[in-house]
């Protein structure tokens, strides 16, 4: 199946020097030997170099965690389209994404995953690079198509009740020069009077980019493994487990070459609430 040729195995170093060059080219990589979560902070900002501007630990993924955010995302409405957020439980498979999506261009262009303990069975990674999807999408004389509507027909980012301000492409260059190309599981297509034919298009790009994680090759993360990702460019997620001893930190990380930088915290039950008051970086 030719999507699986967007699915990327990372190249496994062991010095940080070495990261910075293999995610610029490759999209991610992973740097073993990471000790502690203060050692996976020191080396994410490193491999940002001097256009490193901000680092820091977002979440803690764990059974526990994840039930408290399932039940905090339960407790909240039905948007005006009917739609719910939802949280993937650790029972289940991933949906490919880049972090921090629901913040729209507050989100880091860089992510550090930093295994403390994998899951004993399963919780595997996945990684699908959006730049290689839309190469394999130019390349297809059927999905010749998709390229001019990822590239210039704005559809609708937001999570449900949590309103973007403007629609944005599927995949655009960035104000730096970054290529950017995004995906998660509430894209549709904006309202108006091509919506319909729109949303055929989201859906060849939704089709495409679970095609590659299902199909594409997985990778494990050991203990003391730090999974640094091109959040712009890369989709990643896990497969299901059943372990509640996993424990991986999830590490945002911004740069100068950031579309966004805000100002506080981005709390994961109110997106806005520190971005509202954000600068560009």
């Amino acid at each position: 199946m030719k999507w699986t040729e967007a699915s990327v195995v990372p190249v496994r170093v062991f010095s940080t020097d070495e990261v910075s060059d293999l995610v610029r080219r490759d999209g991610a990589a992973v740097l073993t030997g990471v000790p502690d979560e203060r050692t996976a902070l020191s080396a994410g900002l490193r491999s940002l170099g001097t256009k490193g501007v901000r680092i820091g630990r977002q979440i803690e993924a764990t059974q526990r965690n994840e039930a408290a955010q399932a039940r905090a995302v339960a407790e909240q409405p039905s948007d005006d389209k009917g739609r719910k957020r939802a949280f993937t439980l650790a029972t289940e498979r991933m949906p490919p994404h880049n972090d921090g999506y629901a913040f729209g261009d507050f989100a880091p262009d860089h992510l550090f995953l930093w295994c403390e303990r994998p899951a004993a069975v399963g919780g595997d990674s996945f990684l699908v690079d959006t730049s290689r999807l839309l190469d394999l999408f130019a390349a297809d004389p059927d999905n010749a198509d998709m390229i001019p509507f990822c590239w210039n027909v704005a559809v609708d980012h937001s999570e449900p009740n949590y309103p973007q301000d403007r629609l944005q492409p599927l995949v655009r260059l960035t104000p730096r020069g970054r290529f950017q190309g995004r995906y998660h599981p509430y894209l549709s297509a904006a309202d108006g009077p091509t919506r319909e034919r729109d949303r055929t298009f989201v859906r060849r790009w939704e089709h495409a980019v679970l095609s590659a994680r299902d199909h594409g090759p997985m990778f494990r993360l050991e203990a003391g493994d730090l999974l640094c990702i091109d959040n712009y460019r890369m989709l990643h997620g896990r497969d299901s487990h059943n372990d509640p001893r996993r424990r991986l930190c999830a590490i945002w990380g911004w740069s100068t070459d950031a579309v966004s930088l805000p100002e506080g915290a981005l709390d994961i039950n109110d997106p806005w609430a520190a971005a509202a008051s954000s600068t560009g970086a």
